[in-house]
């Protein structure tokens, strides 16, 4: 079969920018999980928060098409949310006993299209369910950004994940920074929207 020249000349055109631009490749559960510190795990171990709190729900996630760009599958984000919630020691790796069940839902990943610097925000509203009554007690939505630089990596679906992760990485450490301070003794409801 033989094509005409120009025909061709956009198929290795075609072909070039694929291999320039690469394949998505979805955000690593590594690279989106927290490592505390140790003035975390002392404040943690010294609360009433200590080991207790469950993953009831994580949503919201998409799954990443290769030929389009990267991102945060529910499955994923679950899984770096509990192994950081691990870390810091608040998890309950007991569902049916935790104190408190966390409900996550990823509404929304700002990405760019296209750029040196790739910046991405995370934005995931938390809640945070008492068991025994079944009330909320906190319910809060944090946006928190990543920039990925050129310096990073080169290819943009390369930095786009990077970004990807980092601003889940981030979200999730806003997160636990938040629920180490929360005061929960006299039932008060935080909520922010």
């Amino acid at each position: 079969m033989s094509y005409p020249m120009s025909g061709l000349k956009s198929a290795i055109a075609l072909a070039t920018a694929a291999a320039l631009v690469g394949c998505a490749t979805p955000a690593r559960v590594d690279q989106m999980q927290t490592s505390s510190s140790l003035a975390t795990r002392t404040a943690v171990a010294n609360s009433k928060m200590r080991e207790s709190i469950a993953i009831r729900d994580v949503t919201g996630g998409q799954e990443t098409n290769p030929m389009w760009i990267s991102n945060v599958s529910s499955s994923d984000f679950e899984r770096a949310l509990e192994a950081s919630l691990k870390d810091a020691g608040l998890w309950q790796p007991n569902r049916q006993a935790g104190k408190y069940l966390l409900v996550a839902h990823l509404e929304k990943l700002d990405q760019p299209l296209a750029g040196f610097n790739m910046t991405v925000t995370a934005n995931v509203r938390y809640t945070l369910i008492e068991r025994s009554s079944n009330k909320t007690v906190f319910e809060r939505m944090l946006a928190t950004p990543y920039t990925a630089q050129l310096s990073d990596a080169f290819l943009g679906t390369e930095r786009l994940k990077l970004a990807n992760e980092g601003a889940v990485r981030s979200n999730i450490q806003q997160l636990i920074d938040t629920l180490v301070n929360l005061k929960l003794d006299v039932a008060e409801v935080q909520m922010q929207r």
